[in-house]
């Protein structure tokens, strides 16, 4: 009887300690499953992270949705009402034969330009002011030479460009390209009253 018992007794605690060691076995296994979600988790949120990179907040210089700017006078951006136009011209000067071509221009409108003769001719760059004598003409360049280029701003409204004489012997081409916000274009060539000259509008882009 001492021995069945014995032999019970055995056999329970046998059993009592496979079952142990499996619940230690589950719970080995849980605790590494786990601590490799938690591992790989950060990695995935770092994958998303590259994947959609986050919108900048403004464009590159500028402030995008934010409140309205109006330029002031005396700006560096001068916005206008009308579109520009483009002048291309040829003169034939014989010696001693001259003219004048005159862009009328309004305060602060502005004018950029070329020029080239094949010879050098006397230049005088100047203005006509409107509901002035002419004595109130003001000139702000003059002398011989071939060629010019650069930018004007009218002072005032009325008459501004140039005077071209041939002083020379031999006949000379010259030719003027510019771009401005003028109302009117202007030759004279000994006419006090001068002649009209058509406004040409900038070519439109190309498709």
């Amino acid at each position: 009887m001492t021995t069945d018992r014995m032999k019970r007794t055995a056999t329970v605690a046998s059993l009592a300690l496979a079952a142990i060691a499996s619940i230690v076995a589950v719970s080995c296994r849980g605790a590494e499953t786990a601590k490799a979600t938690q591992t790989q988790a950060p990695s995935t949120q770092a994958n998303s992270q590259v994947s959609t990179p986050a919108a900048p907040l403004n464009p590159v210089g500028g402030q995008r949705d934010g409140p309205p700017v109006t330029p002031k006078p005396g700006d560096p951006l001068t916005p206008s009402a009308s579109t520009y136009k483009v002048d291309a011209i040829e003169f034939f000067l014989t010696p001693d034969q001259f003219v004048e071509y005159k862009f009328r221009l309004n305060t602060g409108q502005r004018m950029i330009f070329n020029w080239k003769a094949t010879g050098p001719v006397e230049v005088d760059f100047h203005t006509v002011p409107d509901g002035k004598p002419i004595s109130a003409s003001e000139t702000y360049q003059r002398g011989q030479m071939s060629s010019g280029s650069g930018d004007y701003r009218s002072p005032y409204p009325g008459l501004h460009g140039w005077y071209w004489h041939n002083t020379g012997k031999t006949d000379v081409k010259l030719v003027l390209n510019a771009a401005g916000f003028w109302t009117e274009a202007w030759m004279f060539s000994g006419d006090p009253v001068g002649d009209p000259m058509p406004l040409q509008d900038p070519a439109p882009p190309e498709n």
